[in-house]
């Protein structure tokens, strides 16, 4: 039964492009990627190209800038800020990585925004729908960002890393430091790696 399985895994991931974690800033991910067209020309943002969306739980303005999420451009402001919903206030960065394209996603990487206002406690999710989510990688109390500009990368490991999702979105869940416990999302890049697809 184990082998049957992990053929049928091996025979589907090798439809799959791989987009494989190198360093943290580098150029192998499926945001990048989509930014050449999937390797048809030079990059541009991937957002301005129309061939991924990202949105952010609170409106756009000079600093919930979807563009600024995905550029290779570093943000001293970059932030998500709290919506309400399901009763309760939460702070999301989500891309959507189009109807024809599926990731198995197996790293992350973000950058924290200029500011001071870290993240502590996070998830990362994964959905066909938008609507329906999948964790991919729960952070409680996690220490790693403790200073404004650094990247971090984190595996995505288990189950979770062999499904194919289109929409990707980093949510807090807990409030970030700061002076006041704030519940903006300071982020200024995102970057996914995997199986694409």
């Amino acid at each position: 039964m184990a082998t049957n399985t992990c053929e049928r895994f091996q025979h589907r991931r090798s439809s799959y492009k791989e987009l494989q974690y190198i360093s943290d800033g580098d150029n192998n991910g499926v945001i990048y990627y989509a930014g050449t067209s999937f390797g048809k020309h030079q990059w541009i943002n991937p957002v301005l190209a129309k061939n991924i969306t990202v949105t952010a739980s609170s409106p756009n303005s000079r600093y919930t800038d979807p563009k600024a999420l995905v550029s290779k451009n570093y943000q001293g402001t970059c932030f998500a800020g709290p919506r309400r919903e399901d009763g309760k206030m939460c702070s999301w960065w989500m891309v959507d990585i189009g109807q024809e394209h599926q990731l198995m996603c197996n790293y992350y990487t973000v950058r924290q925004d200029g500011s001071t206002t870290f993240m502590r406690s996070w998830v990362l999710q994964g959905s066909m729908d938008g609507r329906s989510w999948t964790s991919l990688r729960v952070h409680e109390d996690d220490q790693t960002i403790c200073q404004p500009g650094q990247f971090a990368s984190w595996p995505i490991t288990g189950p979770s890393a062999l499904l194919p999702f289109r929409f990707f979105r980093v949510m807090l869940t807990g409030p970030a430091t700061g002076v006041s416990n704030t519940c903006n999302l300071c982020i200024c890049f995102l970057e996914l790696y995997g199986y694409f697809r």
